[in-house]
């Protein structure tokens, strides 16, 4: 009897602990991450040019969110299901590839890489970034967890640019439909912030 209890004591703290606790297989993510590196190339190094981001070395919480966005269709990219195969995975396949690619070292897997340095003024730029940006990207562009936001100081900037256009233009939420923290710059001050923004990689 005491042997039974202790059985339905340990089953159910299992059942019921609120979330799925796995060991991510690293291996198996950098298989599955094949069908990414079709886009985002060998090791999540992203194009120059602003159409793939630099994936690799992104923080779990970021891939595991816009995972979330691309398959509620909240986040508009077919590709993201029909080559990444997004919609297709277990919970167990996410936890494998986006820990794979959170480990991903590109500066020691793709040293030659650099981000361009945008022409502006990185002063004017710091003041606007602290104005708006710091809050929840982090006050060295550092990404903020419980607020969602992704690193920016190492991601390409023309893609940062082109992401910017997209808010602005409605076509991606920032934050949310009432979200308006884009409308009032001038591309000049978006470039600004960008400058600065590109001093804060290292």
């Amino acid at each position: 009897m005491r042997f039974k209890l202790i059985y339905l004591i340990i089953i159910s703290c299992f059942l019921f602990s609120g979330s799925n606790v796995y060991s991510a297989d690293l291996e198996n993510g950098k298989k599955l991450f094949k069908f990414c590196t079709l886009c985002h190339g060998k090791v999540g190094q992203g194009v120059k040019g602003g159409d793939f981001p630099k994936i690799g070395g992104l923080p779990k919480y970021y891939l595991m969110h816009q995972h979330e966005l691309f398959v509620s269709d909240k986040r508009y990219n077919p590709a993201m299901l029909t080559i990444g195969r997004l919609d297709k995975l277990s919970d167990k396949e996410k936890d494998d590839l986006y820990s794979y690619i959170s480990s991903i070292d590109i500066q020691k897997e793709a040293p030659t890489l650099t981000i361009p340095t945008y022409i502006g003024n990185a002063k004017k730029g710091k003041k606007l970034y602290k104005g708006d940006c710091k809050t929840c990207h982090g006050k060295k562009a550092e990404g903020k967890a419980k607020k969602k936001a992704p690193p920016t100081s190492w991601q390409y900037t023309e893609y940062l640019m082109r992401q910017v256009d997209f808010f602005k233009n409605k076509d991606r939420l920032h934050n949310d439909e009432e979200d308006e923290t884009f409308d009032d710059y001038s591309k000049e001050e978006i470039i600004d912030i960008m400058t600065f923004i590109s001093t804060l990689d290292d």
